[in-house]
């Protein structure tokens, strides 16, 4: 009876000590991190808006081999989704939904964490010119532990245990868009008219995937009604694209040679594309590189005010079938504006 007694007693004590620390301890959190990088606000930005590039510069991403990631969603929009799971031990299961932009100064979300433990907390990344005139991105959250788990905060800092992490995804961040800055500055772009082209051509959307086969096949069948109907090319083989979307993995394009005369079939149309302003880029090298010729692009007609018109124009003035040094391979790229 006495040990019940004794044990009453220090069940109680214990209560009220939880109790006490929990009054004590404190419940909110914040953590926050920042950076200066060297790059346009709006560069910084377009990485921070899509979901898809947060994988490149994610601290976790960088520690989890394992960790799987799905985008429910419109990336880029409220409401949009990043969901992950990964290694128990260390990303767990979760998901950030994206829920408010002020465009080309912050996104904010919410952060759900399901495994191996449940909370939630609100983060942000906030982006200001620096004195220095460089970006300042400031990567936090924020959040409430409730009792009696807020206890631990006595004896754990939630700056201490996230902030070095946040530190690393920063850096990632300024790395990537600092050599990204770096690759677009060498492109000059020039600005002309576009002469009106008349094109034969045949569209269809495709998997990033199915798009060499996808031009090779198209060329030849529109080659063969060229020949049947004996008709003129006035330029080079061309690619008109209408969308690019990153999400899905797929493009709305269309294969097509510039030809003086008319040439319809079931499969092949005729697309006019007007005489305009355009904005060029002659690019040399190989395909994979021409991503940054159109990042550069899409940028200067950014920073110029200028709204983007579909479809854009990539020209292949030389390429592997005519040229077997791929430095050499010319593409001209042609961005045209509302």
């Amino acid at each position: 009876m006495k040990f019940l007694k004794i044990f009453g007693i220090v069940i109680l004590v214990l209560i009220v000590l939880i109790a006490i620390l929990g009054f004590i301890a404190p419940k909110d959190y914040q953590v926050e991190r920042t950076v200066l990088i060297h790059a346009p606000q709006a560069m910084v930005f377009n990485h921070l808006k899509y979901w898809r590039n947060w994988q490149a510069w994610s601290p976790w991403a960088q520690q989890d081999s394992s960790m799987q990631v799905t985008i429910e969603g419109t990336d880029g929009e409220v409401g949009s989704k990043y969901q992950w799971i990964g290694d128990p031990d260390i990303t767990g299961k979760g998901e950030m939904t994206n829920t408010g932009l002020q465009a080309g100064k912050e996104i904010a979300y919410h952060l759900h964490f399901m495994e191996p433990w449940e909370s939630e907390s609100d983060g942000y990344v906030r982006l200001k010119k620096s004195e220095s005139g460089a970006v300042e991105a400031a990567w936090g959250f924020q959040g409430e532990m409730p009792f009696p788990f807020n206890i631990f905060m006595l004896f754990s800092s939630m700056d201490e245990m996230i902030g070095p992490d946040f530190e690393k995804g920063l850096a990632l961040l300024k790395e990537i868009i600092e050599n990204e800055k770096a690759a677009i500055e060498k492109f000059d772009i020039q600005t002309g008219i576009f002469p009106a082209k008349n094109y034969a051509s045949i569209r269809n959307e495709v998997p990033f995937s199915e798009m060499q086969t996808f031009f090779q096949n198209s060329y030849a069948q529109i080659q063969q009604g060229i020949q049947i109907k004996r008709l003129r090319v006035t330029g080079a083989p061309a690619g008109l694209y209408y969308s690019w979307d990153m999400q899905n993995m797929k493009s709305d394009l269309a294969a097509a040679f510039p030809i003086r005369g008319n040439l319809k079939t079931d499969e092949i149309q005729m697309i006019h594309i007007p005489a305009q302003t355009a904005y060029r880029i002659d690019y040399y090298g190989e395909y994979e590189g021409l991503y940054h010729a159109h990042l550069a692009l899409n940028y200067y007609l950014n920073e110029s005010g200028l709204k983007m018109k579909m479809p854009c124009v990539e020209e292949y003035i030389t390429g592997p079938t005519t040229e077997l040094d791929p430095s050499k391979w010319l593409t001209k790229i042609y961005y045209f504006a509302e």
